[in-house]
């Protein structure tokens, strides 16, 4: 969930290249992905997500149904993995168009801080297929450190992690999944432990379209329980039109929208855009995650945060969010946890 974590600003616009040049290109000119596996080193996997993701590569389809690549993306994906063996993150590098890519060529980048020891004992468990012991081992750090600190000083982290793991071919796209739906069945014995202020405003929780991120909402959700503030959830990948509807049909207070995923500054802004545009002007609009950063202006009607903190200031300005009795109602929680788990 990049909710909690602020992003380092990119100086550089993540734009895509125009995909119609790729679409149009003759397959007869393409690769084969077979190929292009060879050539660059890249995992199929890592390119599947990557569309699935920033939307690059566009692959084109031969006679046969097979995946193919026109020459200028097969050089993209040549200098993306150039750049990946000099340290970047695929989330910071992949959507970037070729000229960026080239002026990054060299560029020293720091390396990464090593992670506490509990994170790293839990993505060693994951990367280990150990998932009994990962279950074991969150569920006690829970219950040690509490449901607020273990949210934002375990979970969190820890999301970012196997995500970064998952970008760097380090680790599956499976073994993501399967930490997701462990710390989701997690969350959910502890979501049933909640009861949500009856005097409390509701929100409208979501990801847009091509975000789909039920582990981030989950924990989003919770974050606010402990505040004193009811959610309602429509799930991850919702399109704006859906939303928008939910809006009106159960008069929420506030619409908050979650950017978990790497992706492009003009794709996170065309989809907040549409959106707005479907949002009653009296709803507040909220937009959180890692597209902050990449934002290049801001938009108009819009609030923006960085972080957890970020995000209770602006809810108090809105009056959405209780002044006073968060405490009290982690207190509750708190008290539950300890008994009942």
């Amino acid at each position: 969930m990049g909710i909690l974590i602020t992003a380092p600003n990119r100086r550089r616009e993540s734009v895509p290249e125009p995909l119609s040049t790729s679409r149009a290109a003759d397959p007869r000119n393409a690769m084969h992905i077979r190929e292009v596996v060879r050539i660059t080193g890249l995992r199929r996997e890592q390119l599947y997500m990557w569309q699935r993701r920033y939307n690059f590569p566009v692959p084109l389809r031969d006679s046969f149904g097979d995946r193919v690549y026109p020459p200028d993306q097969v050089a993209r994906l040549k200098l993306i993995k150039q750049l990946l063996s000099e340290g970047w993150r695929a989330g910071a590098v992949v959507p970037l168009a070729e000229s960026a890519l080239q002026s990054m060529l060299g560029l020293a980048v720091e390396d990464p801080a090593p992670l506490p020891d509990d994170i790293n004992k839990a993505v060693q468990l994951l990367s280990q297929h150990r998932v009994g012991e990962l279950q074991n081992h969150l569920s006690k750090l829970l219950i040690g450190l509490g449901l607020r600190n273990f949210l934002e000083r375990t979970l969190i982290p820890l999301n970012e992690a196997v995500q970064d793991q998952v970008v760097r071919g380090e680790m599956q796209t499976f073994q993501e999944l399967r930490f997701a739906d462990v710390a989701l069945r997690l969350l959910r014995d502890v979501t049933r432990l909640v009861r949500p202020a009856r005097d409390s405003r509701q929100i409208l929780l979501a990801t847009p379209p091509n975000d789909l991120n039920p582990l981030g909402l989950a924990i989003l959700e919770l974050l606010l329980f402990t505040e004193g503030i009811n959610c309602l959830t429509l799930g991850a990948g919702v399109p704006a039109q859906e939303v928008g509807a939910a809006a009106e049909a159960y008069e929420v207070h506030l619409v908050a929208l979650l950017f978990d995923r790497g992706m492009s500054g003009k794709i996170a802004g065309q989809e907040i855009r549409a959106l707005r545009q479907e949002l009653p002007k009296s709803v507040p609009l909220l937009v959180s995650g890692r597209a902050v950063n990449l934002l290049a202006k801001p938009i108009s009607d819009v609030h923006t945060a960085v972080d957890f903190n970020s995000i209770m200031a602006t809810m108090r300005s809105l009056g959405v969010a209780p002044p006073n009795g968060a405490a009290v109602v982690l207190t509750e929680i708190e008290r539950a946890i300890a008994t009942r788990m």
